[in-house]
């Protein structure tokens, strides 16, 4: 089994079909439950899925209840959770990657393990994917052999 790093972008897709490209967060999320891969994500991902669910429900994709019961869920993953660098360390790594400090965490994570990083978040996938071999698109996941 290896890791693979995913983002909230991701997460948020297993539970809402409204998303494009939930198909495909769905064969990662198979994975996972198949045992062929676990998940190594930032601290601070619960908040991000969170955010993400808290959007579903605003947009009218989750009813309340829904919302609650996707946070639960996403919540009981055994997701390897990893801390987050120092503030000092967080504005480098901002900096050397030319991205957010939140995009930059889950870039750093894949990076420092040597595991790919699985986004939905075009805009990141295209600012990076040139200098950043380990970055992976979602649309070209193709589920484990």
């Amino acid at each position: 089994m290896h890791s693979l790093v995913v983002d909230a972008s991701i997460a948020v897709k297993w539970l809402n079909p409204y998303e494009i490209l939930a198909d495909k967060a769905n064969l990662i999320r198979n994975d996972y439950e198949q045992g062929r891969v676990s998940f190594l994500v930032p601290a601070f991902w619960d908040y991000e899925v969170a955010n993400g669910i808290n959007k579903a429900v605003a947009r009218g994709h989750f009813s309340e209840q829904e919302g609650r019961d996707a946070i639960t869920l996403l919540l009981a993953m055994r997701a390897q959770r990893e801390a987050l660098p120092s503030p000092q360390e967080s504005y480098e790594l901002a900096r050397r990657y030319q991205r957010s400090v939140y995009d930059s965490w889950y870039l750093y994570l894949a990076e420092k393990t040597g595991c790919e990083f699985w986004t939905a978040d075009q805009k990141l996938y295209n600012a990076v994917k040139d200098m950043l071999p380990f970055v992976r698109w979602l649309e070209n996941y193709q589920g484990c052999p």
